[in-house]
């Protein structure tokens, strides 16, 4: 349980540094971002992946950035309710959870058929494992 937990904290506080960062860089020139960013985290310039935020960060219009903060801190918020449930072992707490989780799993699958790279699919596998796990755990 305690591995689900830490899950959980990990993923709200990715989601609530990502929009943090959104929010922040608003009004930024996101390409330049982008192009000082890669090498500090020894992301090649002519790989795949930076082509792929390339495209992604040329795109993004100020309110679409706003929209995607709001989601990713409304997203934390959600999985910090469920790691803060499980902590405090509350009875709704699992159940929220295994709905929670296990509502997002098609969306997942989506992503992987439409675009099959190895994180959508680790997160995928961690996902349905807490939802199995949790739907096994006796009450």
């Amino acid at each position: 349980m305690r591995y689900i937990i830490a899950f959980k904290a990990f993923k709200a506080v990715t989601l609530a540094a990502l929009g943090i960062a959104l929010l922040a860089t608003r009004h930024s020139d996101l390409v330049d971002i982008l192009f000082r960013i890669a090498p500090a985290v020894h992301l090649s310039l002519t790989s795949r992946l930076f082509e792929r935020a390339l495209a992604f960060v040329s795109n993004l219009t100020i309110p679409r950035q706003t929209l995607l903060a709001i989601t990713a801190f409304g997203y934390a918020a959600l999985v910090t309710v469920e790691g803060v449930s499980l902590y405090l072992r509350k009875p709704w707490g699992r159940w929220f959870t295994i709905v929670a989780t296990s509502s997002l799993i098609p969306i997942e699958i989506y992503e992987i058929v439409r675009d099959p790279r190895p994180a959508p699919v680790l997160v995928l596998i961690a996902n349905a494992a807490v939802v199995v796990y949790l739907l096994r755990r006796p009450l």
